[in-house]
């Protein structure tokens, strides 16, 4: 914890800290760190619990649980009973998307209250390692395979390099009881059966044997958390890259965005993905990505599809071969909207400036 908060979650002195309290034993760990190590740092830390409504008794001993250790503690806990079924319903969300998506609203209201700095969710190496799995599986980029970062803007995964084994190994050392949700057991959902059936499985054909074992899963999830942070670094480098490429080698003209495609074909495979990522999130500003088809489309356009050729993006774009430049234009061309918005001035498409935060892979707790 300490490390975390001298390095990537550090919170300024004097600063004031949520923590999201589940009453599960990394969120009672993470709450029983923070307030031992808080005052070394100069920081207040504040909880907060949310009860979906979708438990029962269950949930409501969790939230009696979590008033009972804060008050031990002296520990402010902001606590709610929302009916999240209803809340979804009339929202059109579904699912854990939904509930995550709720609980982050829920998070970021408490934090507004409390004048909180930042907001600490529990989040540990097994995390990560499920996390990866999953985005494996979906087929990420390298960014995606960076998994969770410690730190997006204002969350942040003090967390992170620890195991499970730590956590309940602490807790365990230190007499805390912590709560089990029992619908962390429900093969409904795909981090449960990633946790319970993906990981044991990998693990048996890694180590015959040792697949029960909860050092060898803390061996795994370190593993995967000291790739992921790696991966993380090499994204940024190649962000940075990305950025230079873009400012040099694409411009604004007549309304359309421009490519240079020779140029940019030049630069590695991996840098050509990050341009093209970077190009779109700051011309489209819409909440579609790119899919791999995309991507693999404008990799042929760019390197050297006939002229006129055409490829169909999300959000009616569109991008087109001509005279050796990959021409992207968007739905409503001086109108207002997609690169019109760029249009009134001629240059190149430099680095975005925002003091919004950058959009982390699972930030939402």
């Amino acid at each position: 914890m300490r490390r975390a908060l001298r390095g990537p979650c550090a919170v300024a002195r004097g600063g004031r800290m949520l923590i999201a309290v589940s009453g599960g034993a990394d969120s009672l760990a993470l709450l029983l760190a923070l307030h031992r190590v808080a005052p070394e740092f100069g920081l207040t830390v504040h909880a907060a619990h949310l009860h979906h409504g979708l438990r029962g008794r269950e949930a409501d001993a969790d939230l009696e649980f979590v008033r009972e250790r804060c008050a031990l503690l002296s520990v402010p806990l902001a606590a709610a009973r929302w009916d999240t079924r209803a809340r979804m319903a009339r929202r059109g969300l579904s699912g854990q998307a939904g509930l995550r998506a709720l609980r982050r609203e829920f998070l970021l209201a408490a934090a507004r209250r409390a004048g909180a700095a930042a907001i600490a969710t529990a989040h540990h190496a097994g995390d990560q390692l499920e996390t990866v799995l999953m985005r494996l599986g979906r087929g990420a980029g390298l960014a995606g395979l960076a998994g969770m970062r410690p730190r997006a803007g204002r969350w942040i995964k003090p967390l992170l390099e620890a195991t499970r084994a730590d956590i309940e190994a602490d807790l365990g050392a230190a007499g805390e009881p912590w709560r089990e949700d029992g619908s962390n057991r429900s093969r409904a959902y795909l981090r449960n059966r990633v946790r319970h059936d993906v990981v044991p499985a990998l693990l048996e054909a890694l180590r015959p044997g040792a697949a029960r074992t909860p050092a060898a899963r803390a061996a795994l999830a370190r593993g995967v958390q000291r790739a992921a942070a790696e991966a993380h670094s090499a994204a940024e480098l190649l962000g940075r890259l990305a950025r230079r490429v873009l400012s040099r080698h694409c411009r604004i003209q007549g309304g359309e965005i421009a490519l240079d495609s020779a140029a940019v074909a030049s630069y590695p495979f991996v840098a050509r993905r990050m341009l093209l990522r970077q190009l779109w999130r700051r011309a489209a500003r819409g909440p579609e990505g790119l899919t791999h088809r995309h991507l693999e489309s404008l990799s042929r356009l760019i390197d050297g599809a006939r002229a006129g050729a055409r490829v169909e993006l999300p959000g009616g774009w569109t991008a087109r071969r001509e005279r050796g430049q990959v021409l992207f234009t968007g739905p409503h061309r001086g109108a207002g909207t997609g690169a019109s918005r760029h249009a009134s001035r001629s240059g190149p498409l430099g680095p975005r400036r925002s003091s919004s935060p950058p959009r982390g892979a699972r930030q939402a707790p």
